[in-house]
């Protein structure tokens, strides 16, 4: 069976290097260092979710919550300046 996974692996070995995918302990310590100043209540719920991440495919999933958990105690300029942080971690 063919998945996206495999035919984006082959394009990659086709046409240049893959990446290595994000190591997802770093990405979970880079999540809780973003909702570290975060109530502590809101802070374990996303907690919860963070430890349910198997791939870093899951962190897309859980942006958005992130971004409006940030953005509901420091605003969304501050959401957007934390999570431009993680997209940088995500890129690399």
């Amino acid at each position: 069976m063919v998945t996206f996974q495999s035919l984006r692996n082959a394009w990659g070995s086709t046409f240049g290097s893959t990446r290595a995918p994000p190591d997802i302990d770093k990405l979970r310590e880079q999540c809780l260092a973003l909702l570290a100043d975060v109530p502590t209540f809101e802070r374990s719920r996303m907690l919860k979710r963070l430890n349910q991440m198997r791939r870093a495919d899951d962190l897309w999933h859980l942006r958005g919550t992130l971004f409006d958990t940030i953005s509901r105690f420091h605003g969304e300029a501050t959401a957007r300046e934390r999570l431009a942080i993680l997209d940088d971690q995500l890129n690399r």
